[in-house]
């Protein structure tokens, strides 16, 4: 899971989000194809399938390779606030130093260290903690030290625990709303994004579509007029023939004016030539 889109100042390019958690690549690689993920984000992916999450190439562990420098650069320079900014902590630096102030946040949670006690408080509050943990080694300061139970104490530290437990459960909270609403307006986006490539893609398929029927049209078309031009050609050369025999029969009577049946084949003659240019 990468760093939550909300946490970052400025403008955030999109070429910089995971592919598959939509958020700000955590230890970012690439894919051949050229499209990033979090490191944690594609391992999981690989290990149930075989292609790329984005493009559906494929794709395997071996393939993947660290940013080109300019977009890790871009990446580390990103303005992002502290992890701990639900707390109270204000501190925003650039994601490469980040690590370092969030492990020495004075905002950070830790666990008291008391055996037995599980309450997690902020480093600066851990100290006041301590001194009223229930779980602390303390002396009974009472005026009876073997009849004084402090009760009256106990009840109050116990209100006050609940009281920050049920604010910190709200915390919580809120910061989950946060990052599912953050999650939904990703998925939304990607969404609509989607369904522009489908439409654009039907567009296009009915183009195509239309392109081939008006083309097999011709092509029919095309065809009808040979095989006519093929029966004419074939009832000429028929003609033809016959006049041909008529004219062999005849030939050896000398010559004759030219009648109607000599007429007749010279146009003949001239037809069957227009069909062979045809």
């Amino acid at each position: 899971m990468g760093y939550d889109v909300e946490r970052f100042v400025g403008y955030v390019n999109e070429g910089l989000l995971c592919s598959v958690c939509r958020c700000v690549c955590e230890e970012a690689v690439m894919s051949p194809c050229e499209h990033v993920f979090c490191r944690a984000c594609i391992s999981a992916w690989l290990s149930q399938h075989s292609t790329c999450p984005e493009d559906r190439t494929h794709l395997t562990h071996t393939q993947l390779r660290p940013l080109y420098r300019y977009m890790r650069n871009d990446l580390m320079q990103l303005q992002i606030r502290c992890v701990f900014h639900v707390h109270g902590c204000d501190v925003i630096s650039a994601l490469e130093s980040m690590h370092t102030h969030e492990a020495e946040c004075d905002y950070s949670l830790l666990t008291c260290r008391n055996t037995g006690c599980e309450v997690q408080v902020c480093r600066r509050d851990l100290e006041a903690h301590l001194s009223v943990c229930e779980f602390g080694s303390r002396v009974c300061l009472g005026p009876d030290k073997d009849t004084h139970t402090c009760i009256t104490e106990l009840r109050t530290e116990l209100t006050l625990f609940r009281a920050e437990c049920v604010c910190k459960v709200e915390e919580l909270r809120c910061e989950m709303e946060s990052r599912l609403d953050s999650q939904r307006r990703h998925m939304v986006q990607r969404e609509n994004i989607l369904k522009n490539e489908v439409e654009e893609l039907k567009a296009q398929l009915s183009c195509v579509m239309t392109d081939v029927c008006v083309l097999l049209a011709a092509e029919r078309s095309r065809r009808q007029d040979l095989e006519k031009a093929e029966l004419e050609k074939a009832e000429l050369l028929e003609l033809l023939k016959e006049g041909h025999r008529q004219f062999t029969t005849t030939a050896g009577d000398g010559p004759r004016k030219a009648g109607p049946r000599s007429l007749t084949l010279d146009c003949i003659k001239r037809k069957s030539k227009e069909v062979t240019v045809i």
